[in-house]
């Protein structure tokens, strides 16, 4: 009896493991600009069209632009106040303020002791995470002092992405996630399907991979099933435990239904 009884919670146990993490569908917005960026904590939206950032903030419209930077590779609304414009291919940062004017400007090119730089997203306080091409390593660059604060040793692989909140940073390799904290030591690594995207708040990740949706829960060791309806959509994003998803001109806002952690 006894036997039974633990291979009955094993098996019950497993299935849970398996289940689905489901969504519950909360709004559906309008937004026309060409790709979405995010949602900050204030319920701005954020966008990308011609090259120019937006940020509609109701009925008001804000907007950064230099072309002469090139196309902007990512936009980091980690910190609404200082939000990281990064323009790869001139090498170059822009911190812009809640009116997206230019705080400050870091061509790493430029700089003493410069560095080729293939992603820069928001550190803490006056701080960059960024991925050193020429060392293969991720830094935390102060952007005042223009020193590295820590770095990681070096990584062997390709990295094709990077996600960062004040403490952590994740970097995407080939079928994998490593993440970083903010001493440069290395934490953990997560398989990750192959064409995989993701977006990280808080410590929470949620990922697409063709058709199928995946999620990496707070405290958790791998990635689960997202039960998401939509499937066509142009991007995504994640803020705290909601998930954004781009699609037919509207952003349909979804609430995670997190089991407990």
């Amino acid at each position: 009896m006894k036997i039974t009884s633990l291979l009955l919670f094993i098996l019950i146990s497993f299935q849970l493991q398996a289940q689905e993490i489901t969504t519950t569908f909360v709004e559906k917005t309008p937004f026309n600009l060409e790709r979405f960026v995010g949602v900050d904590k204030f319920n701005n939206f954020y966008g990308i069209t011609n090259n120019t950032f937006y940020k509609l903030e109701g009925a008001k419209k804000y907007q950064f632009a230099d072309l002469q930077l090139g196309e902007i590779s990512s936009v980091d609304l980690l910190n609404p106040l200082k939000i990281t414009i990064f323009y790869r291919n001139t090498n170059t940062a822009v911190i812009v303020d809640n009116r997206l004017n230019e705080i400050s400007r870091i061509n790493f090119t430029t700089i003493q002791n410069f560095r080729n730089v293939s992603f820069a997203t928001t550190g803490k306080d006056r701080s960059l995470w960024i991925y050193n091409i020429d060392l293969q390593q991720l830094e935390l660059f102060n952007y005042h002092t223009l020193k590295v604060i820590s770095h990681t040793q070096p990584i062997n692989n390709e990295v094709t992405a990077q996600q960062s909140n004040y403490n952590f940073c994740w970097l995407q390799q080939e079928q994998k996630l490593e993440y970083y904290n903010s001493y440069g030591s290395y934490m953990n690594s997560f398989k990750a399907p192959e064409n995989f995207v993701f977006s990280e708040s808080n410590n929470l990740l949620v990922g697409k991979s063709e058709e199928k949706w995946y999620i990496l829960e707070r405290k958790q060791t791998s990635l689960k099933a997202l039960a998401v309806s939509e499937n066509a959509v142009k991007d995504f994003y994640l803020n705290n435990e909601n998930l954004y998803l781009y699609t037919d001109n509207f952003i349909c806002n979804y609430r995670l239904n997190l089991s407990n952690e």
